[in-house]
């Protein structure tokens, strides 16, 4: 996940730390504070868009995921480069997930960008952007033809993500677009059994009226049904058929 609310709090709480820390360079700080103009003004005074902070972070690094599509367009017009090759784990479509920044992802794959990314771990920008229960940046990862049903190193697709978040709003989108709906991890588990892990009744709901199979068992021989019963999930338990 994105480290600027840690490296934010870290300062709150720490001010002889946040004291002796270095100046971030122009664009870095008015990107962190939220400043266009400043962004803007900083850029015609001929900032460098290369330099780092402390952290080796770009400005471009951090608008990405932080600044919307209007910063990170100043910075790419004035030639930032979003695909550094001294930071290979970076990855700005991913980082715009993370943020919930849909306008920066439909800006980056206007230029050319994959919204198909995956990180170091193999985790998929859509999956980031169901994490952050953000139906927007989802809707404009799917709209830049992100592989609906991509998984990470763990089996997971966006719509088993969004299963074990209860994101109901998440799970029909994705049904919506093509989502399989009886995909399974790595440990043999459906979207559906997430679901009933969870309790969640919506997202249940919602993938049964999509054809999920209660009848499928995980590797470790449970059905749905049997995952929520187990777990005290009464209100899944209701909507699934008695082993």
């Amino acid at each position: 996940m994105s480290l600027l609310p840690a490296l934010l709090l870290a300062l709150a709480v720490s001010p002889v730390r946040a004291a002796s820390a270095p100046a971030d360079p122009p664009l870095v700080a008015a990107v962190k504070a939220g400043d266009l103009a400043g962004l803007q003004s900083a850029l015609s005074a001929g900032a460098a868009v290369g330099d780092k902070d402390q952290y080796g972070w770009t400005a471009i690094m951090w608008a990405v995921g932080h600044g919307g599509a209007s910063m990170t367009k100043a910075l790419l017009d004035a030639g930032a480069d979003a695909a550094p090759k001294d930071s290979p784990k970076f990855n700005a479509v991913i980082e715009a997930a993370k943020g919930g920044q849909a306008d920066v992802v439909t800006l980056l794959s206007g230029r050319g960008f994959s919204c198909a990314a995956k990180d170091e771990l193999g985790v998929p920008a859509l999956s980031y952007a169901v994490a952050q229960a953000s139906t927007a940046t989802a809707s404009a990862l799917l709209a830049c033809k992100a592989p609906v049903d991509a998984k990470d190193a763990d089996g997971f697709t966006p719509l088993i993500r969004a299963a074990q978040l209860g994101s109901a709003g998440s799970v029909k989108l994705l049904l919506a677009n093509g989502a399989k709906v009886n995909l399974r991890d790595n440990a043999g588990y459906t979207a559906l059994m997430w679901a009933a892990y969870g309790g969640s009744a919506s997202a249940a709901s919602a993938l049964l009226a999509a054809k999920a199979d209660p009848a499928l068992k995980g590797n470790d021989g449970r059905t749905a049904r049997e995952i929520a019963d187990a777990r005290g999930r009464a209100a899944v338990s209701a909507l699934l058929p008695a082993p």
